[in-house]
């Protein structure tokens, strides 16, 4: 079996509009930076679809696809045009953590977390 922090290059021939496309869904992209990220994600992507994995899922426990609206995802690229965050992926992750894991909400889950590991949760009003 080979390394698996070697990689192995291939060669797949596409005509001038296939290229053409890709160009130009890399340029308007702030997440892939050539052909050959793109390629790879989109072959991952693919099998894993045709592999039956269920919806948003990725090759990873914590990757997911989540499908945006239109203005906010045009919000989250130029948030990443200005520089404001590196990728689109890292401005998804942390609206989530801001949403999620704001100091209140933690310290709910953590309790509750810490009652259903000793068998009993307290019950407001009670």
């Amino acid at each position: 079996m080979s390394d698996p922090l070697e990689s192995e290059r291939i060669t797949i021939r596409l005509d001038a509009d296939d290229l053409k496309l890709i160009d130009e869904f890399i340029s308007s992209s702030n997440e892939f930076s050539n052909r050959s990220q793109l390629a790879r994600a989109a072959v991952r992507a693919y099998i894993e679809m045709r592999a039956g994995r269920p919806e948003g899922t990725g090759s990873r426990p914590n990757e997911i696809l989540v499908v945006l609206p239109p203005l906010v995802l045009e919000t989250i690229k130029q948030l990443v045009a200005e520089g404001v965050y590196s990728s689109i992926s890292e401005a998804v992750a942390d609206s989530t953590r801001h949403e999620f894991l704001h100091e209140e909400h933690v310290e709910v889950l953590k309790k509750d977390a810490n009652q259903q590991s000793t068998g009993f949760k307290l019950v407001p009003g009670a």
